[in-house]
C-alpha cells in the first residue's frame, strides 16, 4: 500500500452514515406531522362543509314554513279576498269571473310551486276567454289574473235599444250573450237586429260572414259607416248609414248589383228639402227615394 493511499478520504466512515440515518428520520417524523396536519384540516372543513349544507337546508326548510309563501284557504271562495286580482276584463264583470273561482281549491305547494292550470280552466268555461296569464308573487301569495278577452265585431240584438243577445268575434266564434255581459265599449261595431226565433235558429256563423260581405258592399259605395242592419223581417231589409237608411229588401242574387246604386242617388239627398226617409233599393231596376210625411 503506498502512501498516498493513506491520504484519500474515507467516504463510508461509521459516523457519516449514522448522521445519515438520524437525518432521514428526522425528514420522514416531519413528513409525518405534515400529513397529520393536512388531515386534521381536512376534517375540520369537511365537518364545516356539512354544517353549512345542514343549516342551509333547515334555513331553507324554516323559510318554507313561512305563510307567506301560501295562498289561504279562502283565497277563490272569499269574495272580499285580495289576494287575487283580476285585470282587463271588459266583457265579463269581474264578480262573474271571481264566481267562477269559488270552487277552486288553492294548492297546499308554495306559491311559486302551485299550479295554475285549475285557476285556467275554470276561467276557460267562458267562451269569451281567448288568453289567461297568471302572474304570481310572494310574501304575501297572491296572484294577478291577465285576461284576454275575445274582440266582437257584430252584436246581436232584438231591437236596437235592448241588451245585446249574441255576438260575433274576430276569431269566428258565435258566442250566446249573458245578461251580466258588458258590451259598451263596443257599441261602435255593427249592430244586426233581428228576432228572437230568428237569433235561435237561424243566425249561425255562416249566416254573419254573409252579412258582413252585404255591410261591407253597402259601405264601399255610399262612403260611409254602416250603424245597424235590420234583419227582422228577412224579405225586407233596412241598412242604417251615417246620413239616411237604405231599403235593400230580400237579400237574394241581386243585391250586390241594386247596392252599387247607392253612390248614384245618395248625392240627390242634399237637394231634397224634406227629410228622406230611406233610399228604396229593393227593386230590381228601380229605386226611390221615401219621404218622412
Amino acid at each position: 500500500m503506498l502512501e498516498r493511499d493513506f491520504n484519500k478520504p474515507y467516504r463510508n466512515r461509521p459516523e457519516d452514515e449514522y448522521s445519515q440515518i438520524q437525518h432521514s428520520v428526522h425528514y420522514k417524523r416531519k413528513e409525518r406531522f405534515v400529513r397529520k396536519k393536512h388531515k386534521k384540516i381536512n376534517r375540520i372543513k369537511s365537518f364545516c362543509r356539512l354544517a353549512t349544507f345542514l343549516g342551509v337546508i333547515y334555513i331553507t326548510y324554516k323559510l318554507l314554513l313561512l305563510s307567506g309563501w301560501y295562498l289561504p284557504a279562502d283565497t277563490f271562495s272569499n269574495p272580499a279576498g285580495n289576494r287575487v286580482e283580476i285585470v282587463n276584463n271588459k266583457i265579463v264583470p269581474t264578480f262573474v269571473l271571481r264566481d267562477s273561482l269559488k270552487e277552486v281549491k288553492p294548492s297546499k305547494l308554495p306559491i311559486f310551486m302551485a299550479s295554475v292550470k285549475p285557476v285556467k280552466k275554470a276561467l276557460y268555461m267562458h267562451p269569451t276567454m281567448k288568453k289567461i296569464y297568471v302572474r304570481r308573487y310572494a310574501f304575501p301569495a297572491r296572484m294577478q289574473i291577465i285576461i284576454k278577452e275575445r274582440t266582437p265585431i257584430a252584436i246581436i240584438k232584438t231591437d236596437l235599444n235592448n241588451q245585446p243577445a249574441a255576438f260575433f268575434t274576430s276569431d269566428g266564434v258565435f258566442i250566446r250573450n249573458k245578461k251580466y255581459m258588458n258590451l259598451s265599449e263596443y257599441s261602435s261595431v255593427l249592430n244586426i237586429l233581428t228576432t228572437p226565433h230568428s237569433l235561435k235558429k237561424e243566425i249561425t256563423a255562416d249566416k254573419i260572414h254573409e252579412i258582413e260581405e252585404i255591410v261591407g258592399y253597402v259601405e264601399t259605395y255610399s262612403k260611409q259607416k254602416v250603424e245597424y242592419i235590420d234583419m227582422r223581417k228577412p224579405n225586407d231589409v233596412y241598412v242604417k248609414i251615417q246620413t239616411t237608411s237604405i231599403r235593400l229588401g230580400a237579400l237574394d242574387s241581386t243585391v250586390e248589383e241594386r247596392i252599387k246604386r247607392i253612390y248614384t242617388i245618395l248625392p240627390q239627398i242634399s237637394d231634397i228639402d224634406s227629410k228622406v226617409k230611406y233610399i228604396d233599393l229593393s227593386w230590381d231596376k228601380v229605386n226611390y227615394l221615401k219621404l218622412q210625411k
